[in-house]
């Protein structure tokens, strides 16, 4: 049947929500696009970055890669190789797991040359765990004492609501913000010296071509600590804030918002939900609502690092789940927030490093060159080695979808009970997602002209009509979908 009752409205301005727009750092399209998309290459070496940009995200139309911190940490050997090692700094030199600065710099000016920004992991909000120890690059540090970077007492936060001033209560600002995350030495943002030493970090990667930064943590500042640092940058910057908002607790995403863009965390859990239990047609409201960040102020993803290994709530689909790739297929598709991609590597733990050699102080092991491991098959989680979701044909070819459609709005919304949808992106691309076990075969309005497309998905395997109304009798895939787009028409 046809679903003409629903087939010519228009269903929403995608993104509508309760919260204003960003500052000007968090406008996406300084990463260089109208729908730019940024992909997290996880843990990934400098160099391998460097090759990655000019084989395959720059001709991919990626816009930009979030890299892992690149200040000095941890030394590996005392933690095993674990990834968040990458998260407690001892100094801002710039040597890690994933290379030396002259590395760092040649990345940076191969990805620009790819047409590629570098997005840098920064974390300003603390320092390594309370204790002593040399960092990666040979930097001594004691309590409270990083080399000669931070070595006064009043650098750092003494919250004084426990006998170890670390954080317990999430209902307590105070708390949150000014006590030790998890052991974490916590800077006192608050002052001069400390915005001072954190901005000089940020303005000198800038300096060496940085497109922009992931705040770490964010929400362990207040807010004005982070604008009042981020003022300070000369540039152009993109900038988003990792600020983990539950939607019970006293510190909202929203009051962010005037620094830069926010990650907006509620997206990849509604998104796994309705997914997983067939619910599609909830979606037809996603980003809006109560508490939603609006659309050019959101950062979203279907699955980042944290969440992978359960730390803050999990709940979220991965690469080695069913339907991973249906929740791709709509991110990339649906016109709310500015997408994240995860591109990951196997692990039997939540510690677990990236693929390394132990006996050489945990050295990555690379994914290109002579000595390097590739990527895994699509499919194959149970052997050691990099996943690179970010190359599957099916995330390639919603990249280039997301890309065509620009700021088409959403139309004609269909739905078939509540695990079968349709959208058209205006004129210019439809998208059909069937979550049930058998083929949804229907007719349904494209919003296309008229006309035959190859369904992106299948590498135009299946074809499409459209006829002149814009109508086509479409057969969708069991937990599948078909996406065609205007500017692919069948040869």
């Amino acid at each position: 049947m046809r679903y003409s009752a629903l087939a010519g409205l228009t269903l929403l301005a995608a993104g509508l929500a309760s919260h204003a727009l960003a500052s000007p750092l968090g406008d996406p399209t300084r990463l260089g696009s109208g729908s730019p998309v940024i992909v997290h290459l996880f843990e990934w070496r400098w160099d391998d970055i460097a090759t990655e940009c000019e084989t395959h995200l720059g001709p991919a139309g990626i816009d930009a890669v979030q890299v892992s911190p690149p200040n000095e940490h941890i030394a590996l050997d005392g933690v095993d190789g674990a990834w968040w090692a990458r998260y407690q700094p001892v100094s801002y030199a710039l040597t890690s797991r994933s290379g030396d600065r002259a590395a760092f710099q040649q990345m940076i000016e191969r990805c620009e040359a790819a047409g590629v920004g570098i997005l840098v992991d920064a974390v300003i909000n603390h320092m390594a765990g309370i204790g002593e120890g040399v960092g990666i690059a040979g930097t001594p540090y004691t309590p409270f004492r990083y080399g000669d970077l931070y070595t006064r007492d009043e650098d750092f936060n003494h919250c004084g609501r426990h006998e170890d001033d670390q954080i317990r209560d999430y209902q307590d600002r105070h708390e949150v913000q000014h006590c030790h995350l998890l052991g974490l030495a916590d800077l006192a943002t608050g002052t001069e010296s400390v915005r001072e030493r954190i901005a000089d970090y940020l303005q000198g990667l800038l300096e060496m071509g940085v497109a922009g930064f992931r705040i770490d943590a964010a929400k362990h500042m207040p807010a004005e600590d982070i604008g009042a640092i981020l003022e300070r940058l000369e540039g152009e910057p993109y900038v988003f804030q990792e600020v983990i908002d539950p939607g019970n607790e006293p510190i909202e995403a929203g009051e962010y918002l005037t620094n830069a863009a926010v990650t907006e965390f509620g997206y990849s859990h509604h998104l796994a939900t309705a997914i997983e239990s067939g619910d599609l047609a909830s979606l037809e409201t996603l980003g809006q609502g109560k508490g939603w960040v609006e659309s050019d102020s959101a950062l979203v993803f279907v699955d980042n690092h944290d969440k992978q290994r359960g730390h803050v709530g999990g709940g979220v689909l991965m690469h080695r789940d069913d339907y991973y790739r249906l929740a791709l297929t709509f991110m990339l598709a649906w016109p709310y927030g500015t997408p994240k991609l995860m591109s990951s590597y196997t692990f039997d733990d939540g510690d677990q490093g990236p693929p390394s050699v132990a006996e050489e102080g945990w050295r990555t092991l690379p994914v290109h060159g002579d000595e390097g491991l590739g990527c895994l098959d699509e499919g194959v989680v149970d052997t050691r080695g990099w996943v690179c979701e970010h190359r599957w044909p099916l995330v390639t070819a919603m990249v280039d979808f997301r890309q065509a459609m620009g700021d088409a709005p959403v139309t004609h919304w269909q739905q078939a009970g509540a695990s079968r949808i349709a959208f058209a992106r205006g004129g210019r691309g439809f998208v059909a997602l069937n979550r049930s076990d058998e083929t949804w075969k229907a007719e349904l309005v494209t919003g296309l002209p008229a006309g035959e497309y190859c369904n992106l998905l299948d590498g135009c395997v299946t074809r499409v009509s459209v006829d002149d109304d814009g109508w086509s009798e479409a057969e969708v895939p069991r937990d599948g979908a078909v996406v065609l787009s205007a500017e692919r028409p069948a040869p």
